[in-house]
């Protein structure tokens, strides 16, 4: 083991851990499950709502603008609950591995930070388009666009700072060559793979997201729902066929030594299980996709696809940890939980929940009631 790497890690905080460090981890997979769910919709979303609107002068051009104006309705309600649902992983992130976040942040704090004003850009252009978007239809596609780069942007960060975060050992070499915050990781071989994976995976979401809209429009309009559906089933299928190609990918570009631990001393059932279950994801798209009637194989294309999240977001927490466990890393061992704070946390997110739910149920029970 090199000593740099040891001294390119910082120390434990000297305050304890508020819980068991399985307790946060559990948090942190589930809090992320239910971020990603909207970030996926907003980051594929987009990328489909700009095609579509340059799709609509083909002979779909009634079902693409309405799909569009849904699309369009629901990006400003996706990305506050992207923005919302975000806080809670990202904190359990800074307790569990914050020694090595922050140093990553700070090496890239120029481009981390533009973070915030870039998704302020996109959420304004969003209500534009979902308010304006009639009025001003010219722009309504250029806005678009530009919506989808500045969240592909986002993600770029994004993928720059959590790769960079699993290679302490680069951390003094590149504060020594330029320590003015405007670092990234892109000298990493994993970095290329992952991001095509994470774009891919969005879309992948996002047009399962269509297909589920489509099954629910089905009843008031059979033919624009068999469309969506047709039509959201096929994004989930290109996109599911190239990234079980890019997740291979990926899992190859990690370092050899970070593999061999991953295969021989993380339990990797996540992994196989995820594979097998994105090809049966993929089989159901297609079918989907060609069926003279999509809805019987809408249902099982939705479970694929919550299900191969699941496994992908721990099958991800594994490459982390193998990586981690290389460089040398070992987790904070001072706990000292507080429960009263934990129960609190624990009850508000149940409620927390269940008002989503009744708030989606309800929004949904006041458009078909409106369109009556």
């Amino acid at each position: 083991m090199n000593p740099l790497w040891l001294t390119s890690i910082p120390q434990p905080d000297p305050l304890p851990q508020p819980a068991p460090g399985w307790l946060l981890w559990g948090l942190l997979l589930l809090t992320f499950f239910l971020h990603v769910l909207p970030m996926n919709f907003v980051l594929g979303g987009s990328i489909i709502t700009a095609v579509a609107r340059w799709r609509s002068r083909s002979h779909s051009a009634m079902h693409a603008a309405t799909l569009t104006q849904w699309m369009a309705k629901a990006m400003p309600v996706a990305i506050a609950a992207t923005v919302t649902f975000g806080v809670a992983p990202l904190l359990f992130l800074q307790v569990l591995y914050g020694r090595l976040f922050f140093t990553s942040s700070i090496l890239m704090a120029g481009f981390w930070l533009a973070v915030v004003p870039l998704l302020i850009v996109a959420y304004y252009a969003a209500y534009v388009v979902a308010f304006r978007g009639q009025r001003h239809s010219r722009w309504a596609g250029p806005l678009s666009w530009a919506m989808a780069i500045l969240f592909l942007a986002i993600g770029f960060i994004y993928v720059n700072n959590m790769s960079l975060m699993l290679r302490p050992e680069r951390f003094v070499e590149l504060y020594r060559a330029d320590g003015r915050g405007l670092q990234l990781n892109l000298a990493d071989p994993t970095l290329v793979p992952r991001y095509l994976h994470m774009v891919l995976g969005a879309l992948a979401v996002a047009g399962a997201a269509i297909a589920l809209h489509g099954w629910v429009s089905r009843d008031r309009d059979p033919e624009f729902g068999n469309w969506a559906m047709r039509h959201g089933a096929n994004w989930c299928a290109g996109a599911t066929a190239l990234n079980l190609v890019v997740g291979f990918w990926w899992l190859l570009a990690v370092p050899r030594p970070a593999l061999v631990q991953l295969m021989t001393r993380v339990p990797v059932i996540a992994l196989f299980l995820g594979v097998a279950v994105g090809m049966v994801v993929l089989t159901l798209a297609v079918m989907t996709a060609r069926a003279a009637d999509p809805l019987p194989h809408v249902k099982w294309l939705i479970s694929g696809i919550l299900i191969t999240l699941m496994l992908m977001i721990i099958t991800r927490d594994q490459v982390r940890s193998a990586s981690l466990a290389d460089s040398g890393f070992t987790p904070a061992t001072w706990v000292e939980p507080q429960w009263g704070a934990i129960a609190v946390f624990g009850w508000l997110l149940v409620v927390g929940l269940a008002t989503i739910g009744w708030m989606i149920g309800t929004l949904q029970s006041s458009q078909q009631h409106s369109r009556r």
